[in-house]
């Protein structure tokens, strides 16, 4: 009997109800350049979005239940946000703790937001390498 709850306690845990992932990575450049951080996420229209710190030679890994496991299959709106916050120069005076910090933004603004980044990827089972290389804004502005 006890050999039996045994088994059916174990028999219970396994196969996944988690939706089908692949495994996604890929590289992402700033007018031919590497990202050298940030986040860029898989929003899938259904289900639960993978996310991936962008490493400093522009490479990430998507994770969306487990480490690594990539992402849901199927289309996805991309965003890709990366940028850098530095304290702004010391300020004398009572507002002088207040000072907002100085943000630079490593890639446009607009990537940073499912309406504008126009960005998307299609994840299929097996490995998916999704590389982005993103364009460089008329005039310089991000």
């Amino acid at each position: 009997m006890l050999i039996l709850a045994a088994g059916l306690v174990l028999s219970s845990g396994c196969g996944s109800s988690l939706p089908k992932t692949a495994p996604v990575g890929g590289r992402v450049t700033y007018n031919g350049k590497p990202v050298v951080s940030g986040t860029i996420v898989f929003q899938p229209a259904q289900g639960r979005p993978a996310m991936g710190d962008i490493q400093p030679d522009g490479t990430y890994k998507l994770t969306t239940f487990e480490s690594g496991d990539g992402a849901l299959l199927g289309k996805h709106r991309v965003t890709i946000e990366a940028r850098n916050a530095s304290k702004p120069p010391p300020m004398e005076g009572p507002d002088a703790s207040n000072a907002p910090p100085k943000v630079e933004w490593l890639v446009p603004k607009k990537y940073s937001n499912a309406d504008s980044s126009n960005l998307t990827a299609e994840v299929k089972s097996g490995q998916n390498n999704i590389d982005f290389d993103l364009p460089a804004e008329p005039g310089g502005s991000r």
